[in-house]
Formats: C-alpha cells, sequence, structure tokens
C-alpha cells in the first residue's frame, strides 16, 4: 500500500465510534459496506491530508459548516426533547460528483471524561455548490446536566477517493471538514410547550 493511501485509509479507520450512549436515539442508516469496516468504534478521526499536488485538485470545497440546536417538544420549563443537527456545505465554485459510496457525515455525541458515541450518520453522493447535505438525531435534554455532552461534525471519505479516477469529487481542504458544538448551547434555548 502506498504512503498516502495508507495516511487516508488510517485517517478513515478513525472515523468512528458504534458504542450506545445515555438516552441516544441512533438513526438507523445503512452505511456503504467499503465504508462500514473503515469508521472504528473508540476515537474522532484525526484531520487528514491530501496527498496530491493542489493544482491537480478543482475548486470543490466541503464544510462541515454548522451544528444546530432546536427544541422539538418541552417537557417543561428545564427538560424535553431536542434536535442535533449537522450541516455539511459545498463551500467551494465547482459542484462535487461523486459516487453514493465515496462520503458520509458523521455526528459525534462526546460526554466529558466518558464516552464518545457515533449518534448519526448521512451518505451522500453528489453536491452542488452550495448546497447542503444534513445529519440529525433527537434525544432528552435536561437542563440540570452539569456537564452537557459536546457535538463534533465530521465528513469521511473512502480512503481511495483521490485515487479513483474522478478529480470531480477530490476535496481541495480538509481543514475544515470537522467542527464542534458545546451543548451548553441547549441549555440557553428555551422550553416552552407549544
Amino acid at each position: 500500500m502506498k504512503k498516502n493511501q495508507l495516511v487516508f485509509t488510517l485517517a478513515i479507520l478513525s472515523a468512528g465510534i458504534l458504542v450506545a450512549g445515555n438516552q441516544v436515539q441512533a438513526q438507523k442508516v445503512t452505511i456503504p459496506k467499503n465504508m462500514k469496516a473503515a469508521i472504528p468504534r473508540n476515537k474522532i478521526p484525526v484531520e487528514s491530508k491530501i496527498p496530491f499536488d493542489f493544482k491537480k485538485i478543482k475548486n470543490i470545497d466541503l464544510i462541515a459548516e454548522a451544528i444546530n440546536f432546536s427544541v422539538v417538544r418541552a417537557d417543561g420549563e428545564f427538560s424535553g426533547t431536542v434536535k442535533i443537527e449537522g450541516v455539511v456545505r459545498n463551500a467551494g465554485t465547482s459542484d462535487y460528483t461523486s459516487n453514493a459510496n465515496q462520503q458520509i457525515a458523521l455526528l459525534y455525541e462526546q460526554i466529558l471524561g466518558g464516552k464518545t458515541t457515533l449518534v448519526a450518520r448521512q451518505p451522500f453522493k453528489d453536491l452542488a455548490v452550495n448546497a447542503t447535505v444534513k445529519v440529525s438525531f433527537t434525544r432528552q435534554w435536561d437542563k440540570s446536566q452539569e456537564f452537557p455532552p459536546t457535538y463534533t461534525l465530521i465528513i469521511s471519505f473512502d480512503p481511495d477517493i483521490y485515487i479513483d479516477g474522478n478529480n470531480n469529487n477530490d476535496d481541495s481542504n480538509t481543514a475544515n471538514n470537522k467542527i464542534s458544538k458545546s451543548g451548553e448551547a441547549i441549555n440557553a434555548l428555551p422550553f416552552i410547550n407549544r
């Protein structure tokens, strides 16, 4: 295996955790077969590096743009059901055109001093300029939690994506493929019955 392939394989192998979390309802989404084996069970992936000369890559830039929180249902002033949603966007100037089994958006929940859990995943295919793909899950929330979890959104790619012969699915900037946000922001939301 070439050095660049090994770097990407290791980056993808660190792309997930399949441990069940407390009070978390994970989405039932089928992971593409060739990526399933590449999603590990115990840590958040590290930033990957582009193995090619930038001149060969079009201006395609998939970014982990945002993690949004909203109240789905309030059970009282301090508890209810919340939605955690990650947003991936093509911020480049060229369309991202790929096969269905080559990229996936992953959403993790990290408990301070505890487990990290892959709570939602969304495989996707093509992404036009400024188009988005969203990944989300809902869970019970209580504002009395002393240390709310942190959420991390990651864009994960097939290990061979840069050598598949398709220049239209080569992300030109891997430094913005990950974003994290503290669940403390959920505590600032109004929990109001509607």
